[in-house]
This record gives structure tokens, sequence and C-alpha cells, in this order.
């Protein structure tokens, strides 16, 4: 489930998706708890996994229509938390103009260690030394990473338990902050590092409904928009 903007900063949908084919099951307007819950009643069948972001109202509209679901979080969502965070922070202290292109840096920052470069993983530890938020950020969220790498409940549970423990009460007011909303869903979060169900395939969808309605050029009618979503995404 996720939702996505029919003009931006104005007005949005909420839509369900397969989660195995990526396949749009229903649309509504609207993304507030009552919306939700419609979206949900129209999809039949016996649900037994939900996938959402972290917005409250989805959890609540969730719990109400299917509460015996599992609800899994997207794992997207969580890591964006943090490289939002970075950006925020780069660009408060200005580096992206002082040293490199600012997208250089969000890409260096974002990325897992091992996948950087010997000159890019230098220049992370420099502006780690420059900046104590930036490097408790980037620590975080690698740690977070390996808390996702659990294969077993016990094992999810221990790492979550000793990462909320670090950064619950951080000096990093950010981490902080991070940490508090992931305690408040620590139980949908355990069922998301164990969960086998990936939302790659729902974003490849998501993207493919804003290629739809930049080559539309946007559309004055919102159900000939939905029933273009759906006939495009069908299988």
């Amino acid at each position: 489930m996720d939702e996505f903007a029919l003009r931006k900063g104005h007005n949005y949908a909420t839509s369900v998706l397969n989660a195995e084919t990526g396949r749009i099951l229903a649309i509504v307007p609207h993304r507030n708890q009552a919306a939700i819950e419609a979206v949900l009643n129209q999809v039949m069948g016996k649900i037994r996994t939900v996938i959402s972001d972290f917005a409250p109202t989805m959890a609540g509209a969730i719990k109400a229509v299917f509460p015996t679901a599992v609800h899994v979080l997207d794992r997207f969502h969580l890591v964006q938390f943090f490289t939002d965070a970075q950006q925020r922070r780069r660009r408060y202290l200005g580096e992206a103009n002082k040293h490199h292109k600012s997208r250089f840096i969000d890409r260096c920052l974002a990325r897992k260690p091992e996948q950087l470069s010997a000159e890019e993983r230098g220049f992370v530890q420099e502006w780690h030394l420059e900046d104590s938020h930036t490097k408790h950020i980037y620590q975080a969220l690698n740690h977070m990473r390996y808390v996702l790498k659990a294969t077993t409940v016990t094992q999810a549970k221990k790492r979550l338990k000793d990462w909320l423990k670090r950064y619950q009460f951080h000096t990093c007011g950010v981490v902080a902050k991070i940490a508090k909303t992931v305690l408040a869903r620590e139980e949908a979060m355990i069922n998301t590092i164990c969960s086998p169900f990936s939302n790659g395939i729902m974003e490849g969808t998501n993207n493919k409904i804003k290629l739809i309605k930049r080559r539309g050029f946007g559309y004055r009618n919102d159900a000939h928009l939905f029933l273009r979503l759906r006939l495009e995404t069908g299988h």
C-alpha cells in the first residue's frame, strides 16, 4: 500500500498493490485514514501481509480492516529517513558548494561503505571529522542496515533492541527522532526484518505511475487517470 501525488502539495491518492506482481488492486483519492480504510475494503480474499510506509494513518487503517494481518514496513522509507537527514545537514553546512557537487556527497553518504572506492571512503572520513552530526547519522544508518540483515526473530529482536538502546536518547537530535519513530512501531519493525517480502516491485509500479502522469501532461479527471493506471499495471 502506498500513496502518490495527483498534484504535488495539494491532492494525493492511495493505492493498494499486489506485492508479488506490482499490479494495482484498488485506488481511491485522498490519504486520510477513512480513504485508506475504503481502499483496503475493496481488496478481496484472505490478506495475510500488508506492506506500508511509516504513516500512523496507514497503521490505524490496517489494524481496523485487517486486524490479523502481519504489518510490514517499507524498508525504502526507513532508509530514506537517514538519507534525507544527511542531505538537510550537508545543505545546512554548505559543504556541497565548498568541496563537491551535492549529488556526489549524497551518493557517498547514502551508499554502503563496501560499495565506495578508497577515494570516496576518504572523503566520507573527512566529512565526519568536519561535522559530528553527519558522522552520527551515517553510523546510525549503517547500524540499521546491520539490524535488517537479521535472519531469525530472536536475532532481529536483539539487534533492534541494541540499536534502540544506542540511539533512542542520542545527542544527535535527528537520530533520536528516527529512533523514536522506530520504537513506536517496534512490533512492525520485527515483522519487517523477518519478512521475505520486499517493496521493490511496488516502487517500480510507483515509478510507472509517475511516468504515466508525465506522459499525459496531467489529467483533469482523476477517475480517468485511475482507470489508466489499472489498465497499464494489469497482468
